[in-house]
């Protein structure tokens, strides 16, 4: 008996097994899948010998197409290459869903929370509340724009003290501006540069994207690894990190709660708790409880905060390692300042070689190669394939930057594609950082904001070179969900001719 429930089970396993090999009726094509793992060792392989995720998925799409499946453990997965088809799907309401992986699921106590990972009611709901009242609290008046210009004041008082202290720690050194940017709107408030909680919060927010990827990690592909390694899948340490940040964002809720008055709100916690106090009771699928405004501070706490900190870290480090570019952008914007003031949004029309400039950097230096994962909300035909419902899609925005069909030598880094004939800076549409579509990354207007005055502010006011006293940094970053920028340190002095 014993025997030939032994059999029975054995034959059941092969039986599992061959059918987990099997992919679906006109799936895209790519690697073999082997049972359980699907195609991560492969995948994993590619990796390792390219170094970075999106230039594992760009050889794998030289071999099978602009639109690859792949199966990574439990996980099937599209990546859509290509401008032509990232915004044929990205237009596409059923490419707008948001996958359901375990780690997705987690940070938000595994419910479907907050504006990054939901879809449907839920999402339309939470981002229509959260625009409204952003806008309320200054996102693109001339409130926010006030608030930006302090803290880039803020910011270069910071850095020239710590200049006079020897070379400077540069690539976290816009963290605590970049947060105070968000922070004032959401929640009444800035942070001090000392501020060791606040340092402490944006420590977890860099681990916390470099212990996964876009994909979710192997917390996702195999969840069950929670069980046996704990902690060579980062479980424990995601969940500590997660812990923190819960902590952090829950106590100033609390200080909130502790204040509220019936008056009209000063900030975005404030107006979501008052939302929950008329709401009580009256609606149970309604996105106004306690639990909803924790993830959505969590969600524009790291969003908000990551990629724009990164890029202006990486843009500044890209500017130290390719000296020709400093003088022509100091040169438009002394000659427009004058040398007598700071220079301000106003300025932009008149910058055509720091709007190019940027542009091209946004283009040329991908910060995010696949953005936030996308999921199919149903089965999709698309371009002659089956994508079932379900499936994670990746779409490829660094084959969108480098597409030949669109840019005239992509691998150059040239500023002047984004000008005109008369010198004047032209968009191209074709750049699309912050996505397209209903998925359009919400904190665009802030994050441009943002990105364009602490960057004219910086070299306004310093110029900079690589410190001698340490290594030649790394254009590189780590590759996680985001490519972050390695530490790296810059010798600043105040340019000297100053007149104010």
């Amino acid at each position: 008996m014993l025997l030939t429930t032994i059999y029975l089970l054995l034959t059941i396993f092969c039986l599992f097994c061959i059918y987990d090999c099997f992919k679906p009726r006109y799936f895209p094509p790519g690697p073999a899948w082997l049972p359980i793992i699907g195609c991560l060792a492969a995948f994993k392989r590619l990796q390792s010998k390219y170094g970075f995720s999106h230039l594992a998925f760009k050889k794998l799409e030289e071999t099978y197409g602009p639109i690859v499946g792949l199966k990574l453990g439990r996980q099937k997965i599209v990546t859509i290459s290509t401008y032509d088809f990232v915004k044929q799907a990205l237009l596409q309401d059923d490419f707008n869903g948001r996958p359901e992986s375990f780690s997705f699921k987690i940070r938000a106590f595994g419910k479907k929370k907050g504006v990054l990972f939901t879809e449907g009611q839920t999402w339309s709901q939470c981002r229509r509340f959260t625009m409204r009242h952003l806008r309320t609290f200054g996102l693109g008046q001339s409130l926010m724009n006030k608030r930006l210009t302090r803290e880039a004041q803020y910011l270069m008082e910071n850095l020239r003290e710590q200049s006079e202290h020897g070379s400077v720690l540069m690539h976290n050194a816009f963290d605590v501006a970049v947060i105070n940017a968000l922070w004032t709107m959401f929640a009444g408030r800035r942070f001090e540069y000392d501020d060791e909680k606040s340092k402490e919060i944006l420590e977890t927010i860099h681990n916390s994207f470099r212990l996964t990827d876009t994909m979710g990690g192997l917390l996702s592909h195999m969840p069950f690894l929670r069980f046996i390694a704990p902690n060579w899948c980062n479980y424990n340490e995601t969940m500590s990190l997660l812990r923190k940040q819960w902590k952090f964002i829950d106590e100033e809720i609390t200080k909130h709660e502790l204040e509220l008055t019936d008056e009209e709100p000063r900030d975005l916690i404030e107006a979501f708790l008052l939302e929950i106090s008329s709401r009580k009771g009256n609606d149970s699928s309604d996105i106004f409880d306690r639990e909803n405004l924790l993830i959505l501070c969590l969600d524009l706490l790291l969003a908000g905060t990551k990629t724009t900190s990164d890029m202006l870290a990486i843009t500044i480090l890209f500017l130290s390692l390719n000296r020709q570019w400093i003088k022509p952008l100091q040169e438009e914007l002394d000659k427009q300042t004058g040398r007598t003031r700071a220079p301000t949004f106003e300025d932009s029309s008149s910058l055509p070689t720091v709007e190019a400039f940027l542009a091209e950097v946004q283009r040329y230096l991908i910060m995010a190669p696949f953005g936030v994962p996308h999921k199919t909300m149903t089965d999709v035909d698309f371009n002659g394939y089956r994508i079932p419902k379900d499936t994670l899609i990746l779409f490829d925005y660094y084959s969108v930057h480098y597409d030949s069909v669109y840019w005239d030598r992509p691998e150059e880094f040239r500023p002047q594609r984004f000008l005109d004939k008369n010198g004047q800076f032209c968009q191209n549409n074709v750049n699309i950082p912050f996505g397209l579509g209903k998925r359009r990354c919400l904190g665009e207007l802030l994050a441009r904001s943002t990105f364009f005055l602490y960057f004219v502010y910086f070299i306004y006011y310093f110029d900079f070179d690589i410190s001698p006293l340490h290594e030649i940094p790394n254009l590189n970053g780590y590759d996680s969900f985001t490519l972050s920028p390695k530490p790296y340190y810059l010798k600043l002095s105040m340019r000297s001719d100053i007149k104010h």
